[in-house]
């Protein structure tokens, strides 16, 4: 070719990118189209570079790596030390808990039972006595003398009725009077025998009743006039005698509560 007419005719500009040889990491060969494109905004060289080479995908972009999101074991568990609430904040059960001053001196002060509980199981307790003691004697002066009243007249001495040596039948005034006597008396030795086993604490058993046979005896022997005494011996015998205090002593140990 003439190298004037080479020279006087304009080479077309070359239109898209230029391959340009490229070689690979691991030795391969190929080509890369370096240029501008068409519709490109500026005269900047681009390199078409294969996805699988050049960038990786978003997700693997943003991915961290497993050291990078799992805690350390010093964070991910802690030691029991830790968790464990103080003693001071640690609940206690009820039994525990210490008692308020005002329940340390309720449970100090010992229980009282009202006297009028104390007033009605002592009447309570003073009948059964009475029914017992007075059957008990009435069965022994009917055994000794052959009259249940003669009993009953001799018990109305303790209060000076009928005098020294009473009847064995049934007296309008004496007999009643006696009764009267028994009735009351042993009416007031049961509110005070339930008064002294609240005291004490004790409830009524055969100790209580033999203390209580033995008081009535005592009663009798040392307090009441003599011929009290001289006029059960000859109304009830000895043996009757002595089982007024053995009634007296089984009905307080057997005494309702």
């Amino acid at each position: 070719m003439n190298p004037e007419h080479a020279a006087g005719t304009s080479e077309p500009e070359h239109q898209g990118p230029r391959p340009v040889p490229y070689t690979y990491h691991d030795g391969r060969e190929d080509y890369l189209h370096v240029g501008r494109q068409e519709g490109a905004a500026a005269d900047q060289p681009e390199a078409l570079i294969p996805a699988s080479e050049g960038m990786s995908s978003p997700a693997a972009a943003t991915a961290l790596p497993p050291e990078a999101t799992a805690l350390p074991p010093e964070t991910a568990a802690l030691p029991p030390e830790a968790t464990a609430l103080p003693p001071a904040a640690t609940p206690r059960s009820p039994e525990a808990t210490p008692p308020a001053p005002a329940q340390r001196a309720q449970q100090a002060t010992p229980k009282t039972t009202p006297m009028s509980e104390i007033v009605t199981r002592g009447l309570r307790t003073g009948a059964v006595m009475t029914a017992a003691t007075m059957c008990t004697m009435m069965a022994a002066s009917t055994l000794k003398r052959g009259s249940p009243w003669a009993s009953m007249n001799a018990m109305a001495t303790a209060v000076g009725i009928g005098g020294r040596r009473v009847s064995d039948r049934f007296d309008p005034v004496v007999t009643p009077t006696g009764i009267a006597v028994l009735a009351g008396g042993l009416l007031a030795w049961g509110i005070g025998y339930e008064k002294a086993l609240d005291a004490s604490g004790q409830r009524s058993g055969a100790l209580t009743g033999a203390l209580a046979a033995l008081g009535g005896f005592l009663l009798d022997e040392l307090v009441l006039p003599d011929r009290l005494m001289q006029n059960f011996r000859a109304k009830m015998g000895v043996v009757g005698t002595l089982s007024k205090y053995v009634a007296l002593g089984v009905a307080s140990a057997a005494a309702p509560r």
